[in-house]
């Protein structure tokens, strides 16, 4: 009786382990569905980040051609004008003073030549008869000479008030939108020194900017690399031309200036601060990978997974720059590699991993990479 009790326990037993043993095995994790791209090496352009500031490709000041007291602004701050607008009044009494007396001056003149011109013609007709001296003729035709010279004189002279007058009147040389207004109504202004204010054209704006000279390792610079102006808090932008390459680096700050043309435009304006992209040359043999998809770890270096023989490898990976929604991956992947695209956050190294929608061949993500 007590043999047949333990035999029921000891097959009782064996059966609670055996049960216990399938439901380990029912609760095996199942791979993990991922996505993933196919590592194909491409060639892209190397970029260099850094900030720039606008300015007018024609910057005019503008400076009155008088002296005097200003009385009038005619302008907004900030606001277009065009040219031969008049932007700033100076006091013109002194000036229509001076136009007054210079046609006065000018009349006397013409009267004088009157007189001059009947004495020259008296003597000439008294001299056939002898009735005047030869020194009284000569003397005539000297005052005739001398009065058509002051009448001159006095002409130059009014047409040099008239011209003063009209520059009291200060107008803008040039289309464009008026800066910042540098005097004050009543303030004496000085002629040719005085700056009053300046007139921007913002249709065509510049971009100044400096790179640091370790930048330059490796890169050749010329008027063709490709320049890129962002909108401020925008991935959007617009391309510029190169018009300027410093020849000497800032051996004080280290840095390269470049300057850089806008296209027409009104989405900056003058003086604005921007984010700049410069092509510094090219990555060969070069993968571009989704931004998202790329780890950065507690060391600061970059990974991602990798599909191998049905498990998840983390493999560690260099960057360059970033293009489009994609970072360039300059080392760490090989021809052919199955780079996991989603799922990212339950990977984990050595965890199983099962192919769900394999996605072609990688091609250049956008118009700047090369195959």
């Amino acid at each position: 009786m007590q043999l047949k009790t333990v035999f029921v326990i000891s097959v009782m037993a064996a059966a609670v382990l055996a049960g216990c043993g399938d439901k380990k095995a029912s609760v095996e994790r199942a791979p993990i569905e991922v996505a993933t791209m196919t590592a194909t090496p491409t060639t892209a352009f190397r970029w260099v980040d850094t900030f720039g500031q606008t300015e007018g490709a024609e910057e005019v000041e503008v400076r009155a051609q008088v002296s005097g007291v200003l009385r009038k602004l005619n302008f907004r701050e900030g606001e277009r004008v065009k040219a031969g607008q008049t932007l700033f009044e100076i006091e013109k009494d002194p000036y229509e003073a001076q136009l007054r007396q210079a046609r006065a001056q000018t009349q006397q003149a013409k009267t004088q030549l009157i007189k001059a011109r009947r004495d020259a013609k008296r003597a000439s007709e008294l001299i056939k008869v002898n009735a005047v001296s030869r020194q009284e003729y000569d003397d005539a035709q000297s005052a005739l000479a001398v009065a058509k010279s002051a009448l001159a004189l006095a002409q130059a002279q009014q047409q040099n008030a008239e011209i003063d007058l009209s520059h009291a009147m200060v107008p803008a040389p040039v289309d464009g939108i008026a800066g910042k207004s540098e005097v004050n109504i009543g303030s004496l202004i000085s002629a040719g020194t005085t700056l009053l204010t300046s007139i921007t054209q913002p249709d065509t704006l510049r971009v100044s900017f400096a790179i640091g000279d370790k930048s330059l390792a490796g890169a050749t610079l010329t008027k063709d690399n490709l320049v890129r102006v962002f909108l401020p808090d925008s991935k959007e932008f617009l391309s510029a031309k190169l018009d300027f390459i410093s020849q000497q680096v800032d051996a004080n700050r280290g840095t390269l200036r470049l300057r850089a043309v806008l296209p027409p435009t009104d989405k900056f304006l003058p003086g604005q601060y921007v984010q700049v992209r410069l092509m510094m040359g090219e990555y060969q043999n070069a993968y571009l990978v989704p931004q998202g998809i790329v780890r950065q770890k507690s060391d600061g270096t970059y990974s991602v997974y990798v599909m191998e023989e049905g498990v998840a490898r983390e493999r560690g990976v260099l960057l360059g720059n970033w293009e489009g929604k994609d970072w360039i991956v300059t080392g760490g992947l090989k021809p052919g590699d199955k780079v996991i695209t989603n799922q990212i956050l339950r990977l984990r190294e050595g965890i199983k991993v099962k192919e769900k929608n394999a996605s072609e061949p990688q091609n250049a993500a956008t118009g700047d990479t090369k195959q």
